[in-house]
């Protein structure tokens, strides 16, 4: 079983599908259908009838890979997609968006319950003095569709926002680079986007947070938040002891805790050898999630301070800056230095 299988999409994403092809081919000598699409990829036709359909993450892979051989080349896809979203295309949370009270807390509900209908990804806010960052940080291998599910995420939340009536303000950074399509990017968001951060993420003034939403309606959003919780209950107790792990170790190394196996196992509620099997029938170790997140962090602090090589090993729990040099290398192509430096050009 792949790690993306695990991943349940709602079926509006086979919607979205139906009405991109549909625009693609309207008027044109392409002959080609959703139906034909979905037969395609061995992905069943009914998908588009059943509200409580769920595609996997192999699934949404093959259908955006699809729709980006489909696409006009003189624009982003992901924007050819988010021109077809609709206030309940993120279900209850895009409702519940929209019928907050102000920003910070449609911002909270986001981040929340964000990950019920873009799985695989984890959504944390940081606050400083000056900004609010919503960083989004994939618990998966995405691969090649990662770039794309992230500008949905970025559509998505630049949508809410406008429906929500609030102003266009922030900055939006990319954990790649989007040097070829900057310019449609800023025309799309209306503020600055970056390339190469070492974590995507929004960054919101914390002066805008109080802005008040167009329409706030508290009845109705104590409806939707009922159903949200009740999904994000039930959407935990399916999810992968992978994703699981991978979560818990992200929150506690932005905290400076970077656990053990017998740690994490107690987290997760489990011994240190169930931890082991259930990681193995994923097709995981401990010591690749603990990679993971040691190269996270160490791009973070390589990216947003000027602390020395040494400083950022000892901070990742590494105590030999030689040893963390030749594993960053191997981890990203290049050293601590080099990976600096190029951020930096």
């Amino acid at each position: 079983m792949s790690e993306l299988s695990q991943l349940k999409f709602p079926a509006i994403y086979s919607q979205l599908a139906k009405d991109f092809v549909d625009t693609i081919t309207h008027g044109s000598k392409i002959d080609f259908s959703i139906a034909k699409g979905l037969e395609l990829l061995n992905i069943p036709n009914n998908i588009l009838q059943d509200p409580e359909a769920r595609l996997d993450g192999d699934q949404i892979s093959l259908l955006l890979t699809l729709g980006h051989m489909l696409a006009k080349k003189d624009k982003p896809f992901s924007f050819q997609i988010t021109e077809h979203f609709k206030e309940d295309t993120l279900g209850m949370l895009g409702l519940a968006i929209i019928n907050a009270d102000d920003a910070e807390q449609a911002l909270n509900l986001f981040q929340q319950y964000a990950e019920l209908y873009i799985p695989g990804f984890d959504f944390s806010l940081n606050y400083d003095e000056k900004n609010l960052d919503i960083e989004i940080l994939p618990l998966a291998s995405f691969k090649k569709i990662e770039a794309i599910l992230i500008e949905l995420i970025f559509g998505a939340f630049n949508f809410y926002g406008k429906r929500a009536g609030l102003d266009a303000v922030g900055e939006y950074f990319f954990s790649y680079d989007i040097s070829p399509h900057k310019a449609q990017l800023e025309e799309q968001f209306e503020c600055p986007v970056h390339s190469l951060a070492p974590v995507s993420k929004i960054r919101i003034p914390r002066s805008a947070l109080k802005q008040k939403v167009k329409s706030p309606n508290s009845s109705m959003l104590a409806f939707y938040l009922a159903q949200l919780e009740a999904d994000k209950i039930k959407r935990e107790q399916q999810s992968s002891i992978g994703f699981q792990a991978r979560r818990i170790m992200y929150h506690q190394a932005k905290k400076g805790i970077f656990l053990n196996r017998d740690q994490l196992a107690d987290a997760l509620s489990c011994s240190h050898r169930t931890l082991t099997r259930k990681l193995k029938t994923e097709g995981l170790a401990f010591q690749r999630l603990l990679d993971e997140v040691r190269f996270s962090m160490a791009k973070q602090m390589l990216y947003q301070s000027s602390k020395s090589t040494k400083q950022v090993a000892n901070y990742i729990g590494i105590n030999n800056s030689a040893v963390f040099c030749r594993a960053f290398k191997k981890w990203s192509g290049m050293t601590p230095s080099e990976y600096r430096d190029n951020i930096q050009a």
